[in-house]
């Protein structure tokens, strides 16, 4: 039989205000349904169970700002921090006669927390919140298998991974492809992204498969074999692939996910609703939800089954963590005395800026801060023959402040500790690979392309967003002259771009001599620049092919007619490129992020 759907249920319904209190805290998109008045299983056999979420963590165990820098005045408003998460989950779960609570990954990579400690205080810190399962995210491959098995065998709840296979023995023993919660009669599946391998570094031999065939083929074994019909899927896909991943299987009625850092419900810049229903393909709702980015919002969402495991109501919505939200005072000194190690070094003053440099801008257009890194990157040791710069804008993961620079904010904004490389390349895969990040499509290989790009100085490419993939590119020039299809020019990049990161290019067959890291050359260069002044200067726009122009490389040239900035072409590529995915949009980190 069908289940009903919340437009046929809506007799049931009390109240759909767009604000309600959970405890201290304001939360939005309230549903309630009398099936809710009446906890555990009622005489109908109706099963109701609260669920509280986080993804994307990205090691800021401790309270920061909106920007993910350190939060040192709180006048300008603090988010988040485990010490809060864990102060409202003291305050609720004891409130509610059965609860899970989900972690959908990424936990790894962001902070010093992680540059310094690994993951040793990551899992630390999270064994401490009580969380029932987790999926693993792609940077928690950042450093290798190895590192990954000694972070999983320290926590004392399960990482459900049913899409992973590791080449490593020890993460392999690890990890589980469900698991069953027999006081709830309830199991959780959990998905990891297939564009891992792109965009973090898992060993060779560690595989990740089509995430809806994982799910469906765990699902129905846990229907035929276990008589498990309560299944969550607990993912690490981004926010359009749970839609898709909904639409696409059967037996799934709940979709808590991650990795695309979508904010859900009705405050301002919320993409969808919290939850965003969808029907499966039995024309069955499925209830997804995700809870942004960072330990900002903690997710919520308190449902009830029918005897079958669809799902007959909601009640819940995101809880915002803030200034007036409490903190558990013994984590919150514990994540505190965890700093004094590292605060000395990341206190060093490297520089100045006279700008502010805002980073969520990077995944959408170009902006001053990844004008800034690739300025760097070409001034750096090793690389001054290089012609241009280019990077990934998803590794751009947070603000630096107008005045002095830090070492903390440079290895806050640049975690990932990539090494510079110079590596010949013809025009011709010059100009593929920017049409390929233009369009979202690898122009060789196929591959979505999963971040936007920064360019170094005198760099000029323009390119028309509502143009067809594939033919999205205009004019692409260095130092006023169109790149030359058969000429070979001396590519500064990072040793992720070059072996297939983000899909920006193909893999460099040749070998790679690396350089200086990241954050390395930002270092130098900021003690050596200062004071610093970036500004967007037109590197990277949007514009019209002109009719009859030359397409970038025919004849070795580039269509030499500099376009008009287009506000409505604007607009579509900034949808197009946010953060997360790029056929569906990527929401503020990027990967490699997401």
């Amino acid at each position: 039989m069908k289940t009903p759907s919340l437009s046929i249920l809506a007799s049931l319904v009390l109240s759909a205000s767009t604000i309600g209190v959970l405890g201290n805290e304001i939360i939005e998109d309230r549903l309630v349904s009398r099936h809710l008045q009446k906890r555990f299983i009622d005489d109908k056999g109706n099963y109701n169970i609260s669920f509280y979420h986080v993804n994307d963590v990205h090691s800021h165990l401790d309270e920061f700002r909106s920007t993910g820098a350190d939060c040192t005045d709180p006048t300008k408003g603090c988010y988040g921090g485990y010490a809060r998460i864990k102060n409202v989950l003291d305050e609720q779960r004891p409130t509610k006669k059965d609860s899970l609570l989900l972690n959908a990954g990424d936990e790894f990579q962001g902070t010093m927390f992680f540059t310094y400690y690994k993951g040793d205080k990551i899992a630390e810190t999270i064994n401490q919140l009580g969380f029932d399962a987790m999926a693993l995210g792609n940077h928690e491959f950042d450093l290798g298998d190895e590192v990954l098995a000694d972070f999983v065998e320290k926590l004392n709840f399960p990482v459900v991974a049913a899409n992973v296979k590791s080449a490593n023995e020890r993460l392999a023993k690890a990890l589980v492809p469900y698991h069953i919660f027999p006081e709830h009669d309830l199991a959780v599946v959990a998905v990891t992204t297939q564009t891992t391998p792109d965009i973090a570094k898992p060993d060779k031999g560690t595989t990740f498969s089509d995430p809806v065939k994982a799910v469906q083929d765990t699902v129905d074994f846990l229907a035929k074999e276990k008589n498990i019909t309560r299944i969550v899927a607990l993912t690490h896909i981004g926010f359009e692939e749970d839609l898709a991943l909904a639409k696409k299987t059967r037996g799934v009625h709940l979709i808590v996910g991650g990795h695309s850092h979508t904010l859900l419900g009705s405050m301002d810049g919320a993409e969808s609703k919290y939850p965003t229903i969808a029907e499966n393909l039995d024309g069955e709702e499925v209830f997804v939800v995700t809870s942004y980015r960072w330990g900002e919002y903690l997710g919520f969402i308190d449902v009830t089954y029918d005897p079958s495991g669809k799902i007959l109501a909601y009640n819940g919505a995101p809880i915002h963590l803030t200034n007036s939200t409490a903190q558990d005072k013994k984590l919150d000194e514990e994540i505190e005395s965890w700093k004094a190690p590292f605060e000395e070094f990341a206190g060093v003053v490297l520089g100045e800026s006279k700008v502010e440099l805002p980073a969520s801008i990077c995944r959408t257009q170009e902006c001053a801060i990844g004008n800034l890194m690739t300025d760097a990157m070409l001034a750096s040791k090793g690389a001054e023959k290089g012609d241009l710069a280019i990077i990934n804008a998803g590794g751009i993961r947070a603000d630096i402040d107008a005045g002095p620079v830090t070492r903390g904010e440079v290895l806050t904004t640049f975690p990932f500790g990539n090494s510079l490389v110079t590596i010949p390349m013809k025009g011709s895969d010059l100009i593929a690979g920017v049409e390929g990040i233009v369009s979202g499509v690898n122009q060789v290989n196929g591959k979505p392309v999963t971040s936007f790009f920064q360019v170094s100085k005198d760099v000029e490419i323009v390119y028309d967003p509502s143009a067809k993939a594939g033919s999205r590119l205009v004019s692409f020039k260095i130092k006023g002259e169109d790149v030359d299809a058969s000429k070979e020019y001396n590519l500064v990049t990072l040793d992720f771009l070059a072996t297939g990161g983000d899909s920006f290019f193909e893999k460099f067959k040749g070998a790679l001599i690396t350089l200086d890291t990241q954050d390395q050359a930002l270092v130098d260069y900021l003690e050596s620049d200062s004071p610093v002044d970036p500004k967007v200067e037109g590197r990277i726009k949007t514009g019209k092919q002109v009719p009859g122009g030359a397409k970038p490389g025919t004849n070795g040239t580039t269509n030499g007619t500099a376009p008009v900035q287009d506000e409505e072409d604007s607009a579509a590529g900034v949808k197009r490129w946010s953060w997360g995915l790029v056929a569906a949009g990527l929401t503020a980190v990027g990967a490699a992020l997401l």
